[in-house]
């Protein structure tokens, strides 16, 4: 028979193991209920405020961030392409200029990388005339063969749009990284077609950033947030529209 003092002190037991086991419970509880501490990448362009309207609650005003403008080129197939296509999708975009015959290897790098790492992104290459001289993807490495209908070809239509002039679409005159990033980097497009990050194709450095923000980005999505367009940020808005 044990004595007062064996007796197992449950009640310490109980106390012990809430002490060790609430601060978890209270952790994951903020992490899926909340998303006012969740870092987000950045949002490159300008931006300013807009007032958010949801039914049955008090109009709010929150940050309103640049999306890119409607766009459409035509793609090596004949094929007019472009933002319509692209909304609901996380891509890559980048512009070449006329003097350049094909694309660099750098970039040819960053696109297998890319592509094998997300079976859901896209790359767009843009350039003029000399797109029709480019090597497709699997003339690079048959390594592209399963993701080259994914990495798409673009450029002017006969009347319209230029790929020029969505090229400035991707570098807008205000709310640039600083330093301002090289024309010929990789940009990082969200699904609704807000600029998230720019990437250097010369720099090692910037391929491995560019595969961490995407797969950054994806998490973001799967939070789930109230809304994508929109952010609360713990209510310290932009209130000068103006403002880079």
């Amino acid at each position: 028979m044990k004595t007062k003092s064996q007796r197992i002190p449950w009640n310490k037991v109980l106390v012990l193991g809430g002490m060790l086991f609430l601060p978890a419970v209270l952790f994951y509880f903020f992490l899926f209920n909340t998303t006012a501490h969740i870092h987000r990448l950045p949002f490159y362009g300008p931006h300013g405020y807009g007032e958010i309207r949801e039914p049955g609650q008090r109009p709010r005003t929150d940050t309103l961030f640049y999306e890119l403008p409607a766009w459409e080129l035509q793609s090596i197939e004949g094929k007019t392409m472009g933002s319509k296509e692209l909304l609901g999708s996380i891509f890559v975009a980048h512009y070449l200029p006329h003097q350049v015959k094909d694309i660099p290897d750098e970039v040819v790098y960053m696109a297998l990388d890319v592509l094998k790492n997300d079976s859901l992104v896209r790359f767009v290459s843009m350039g003029e005339d000399q797109i029709g001289d480019w090597r497709r993807p699997r003339q690079f490495s048959s390594q592209f063969i399963p993701f080259e209908s994914r990495w798409w070809y673009a450029h002017d239509l006969e009347s319209g749009l230029g790929s020029a002039k969505v090229h400035a679409y991707l570098f807008p005159p205000k709310g640039l990284p600083n330093p301002v990033p090289d024309p010929m980097c990789l940009v990082l497009v969200d699904k609704e077609a807000r600029i998230r990050g720019y990437y250097n194709p010369l720099l090692a450095k910037d391929a491995k950033r560019l595969k961490e923000d995407i797969a950054h980005l994806n998490r973001e999505y799967a939070y789930n947030f109230r809304t994508h367009r929109f952010y609360k940020f713990d209510d310290k808005l932009e209130r000068n529209p103006n403002k880079p």
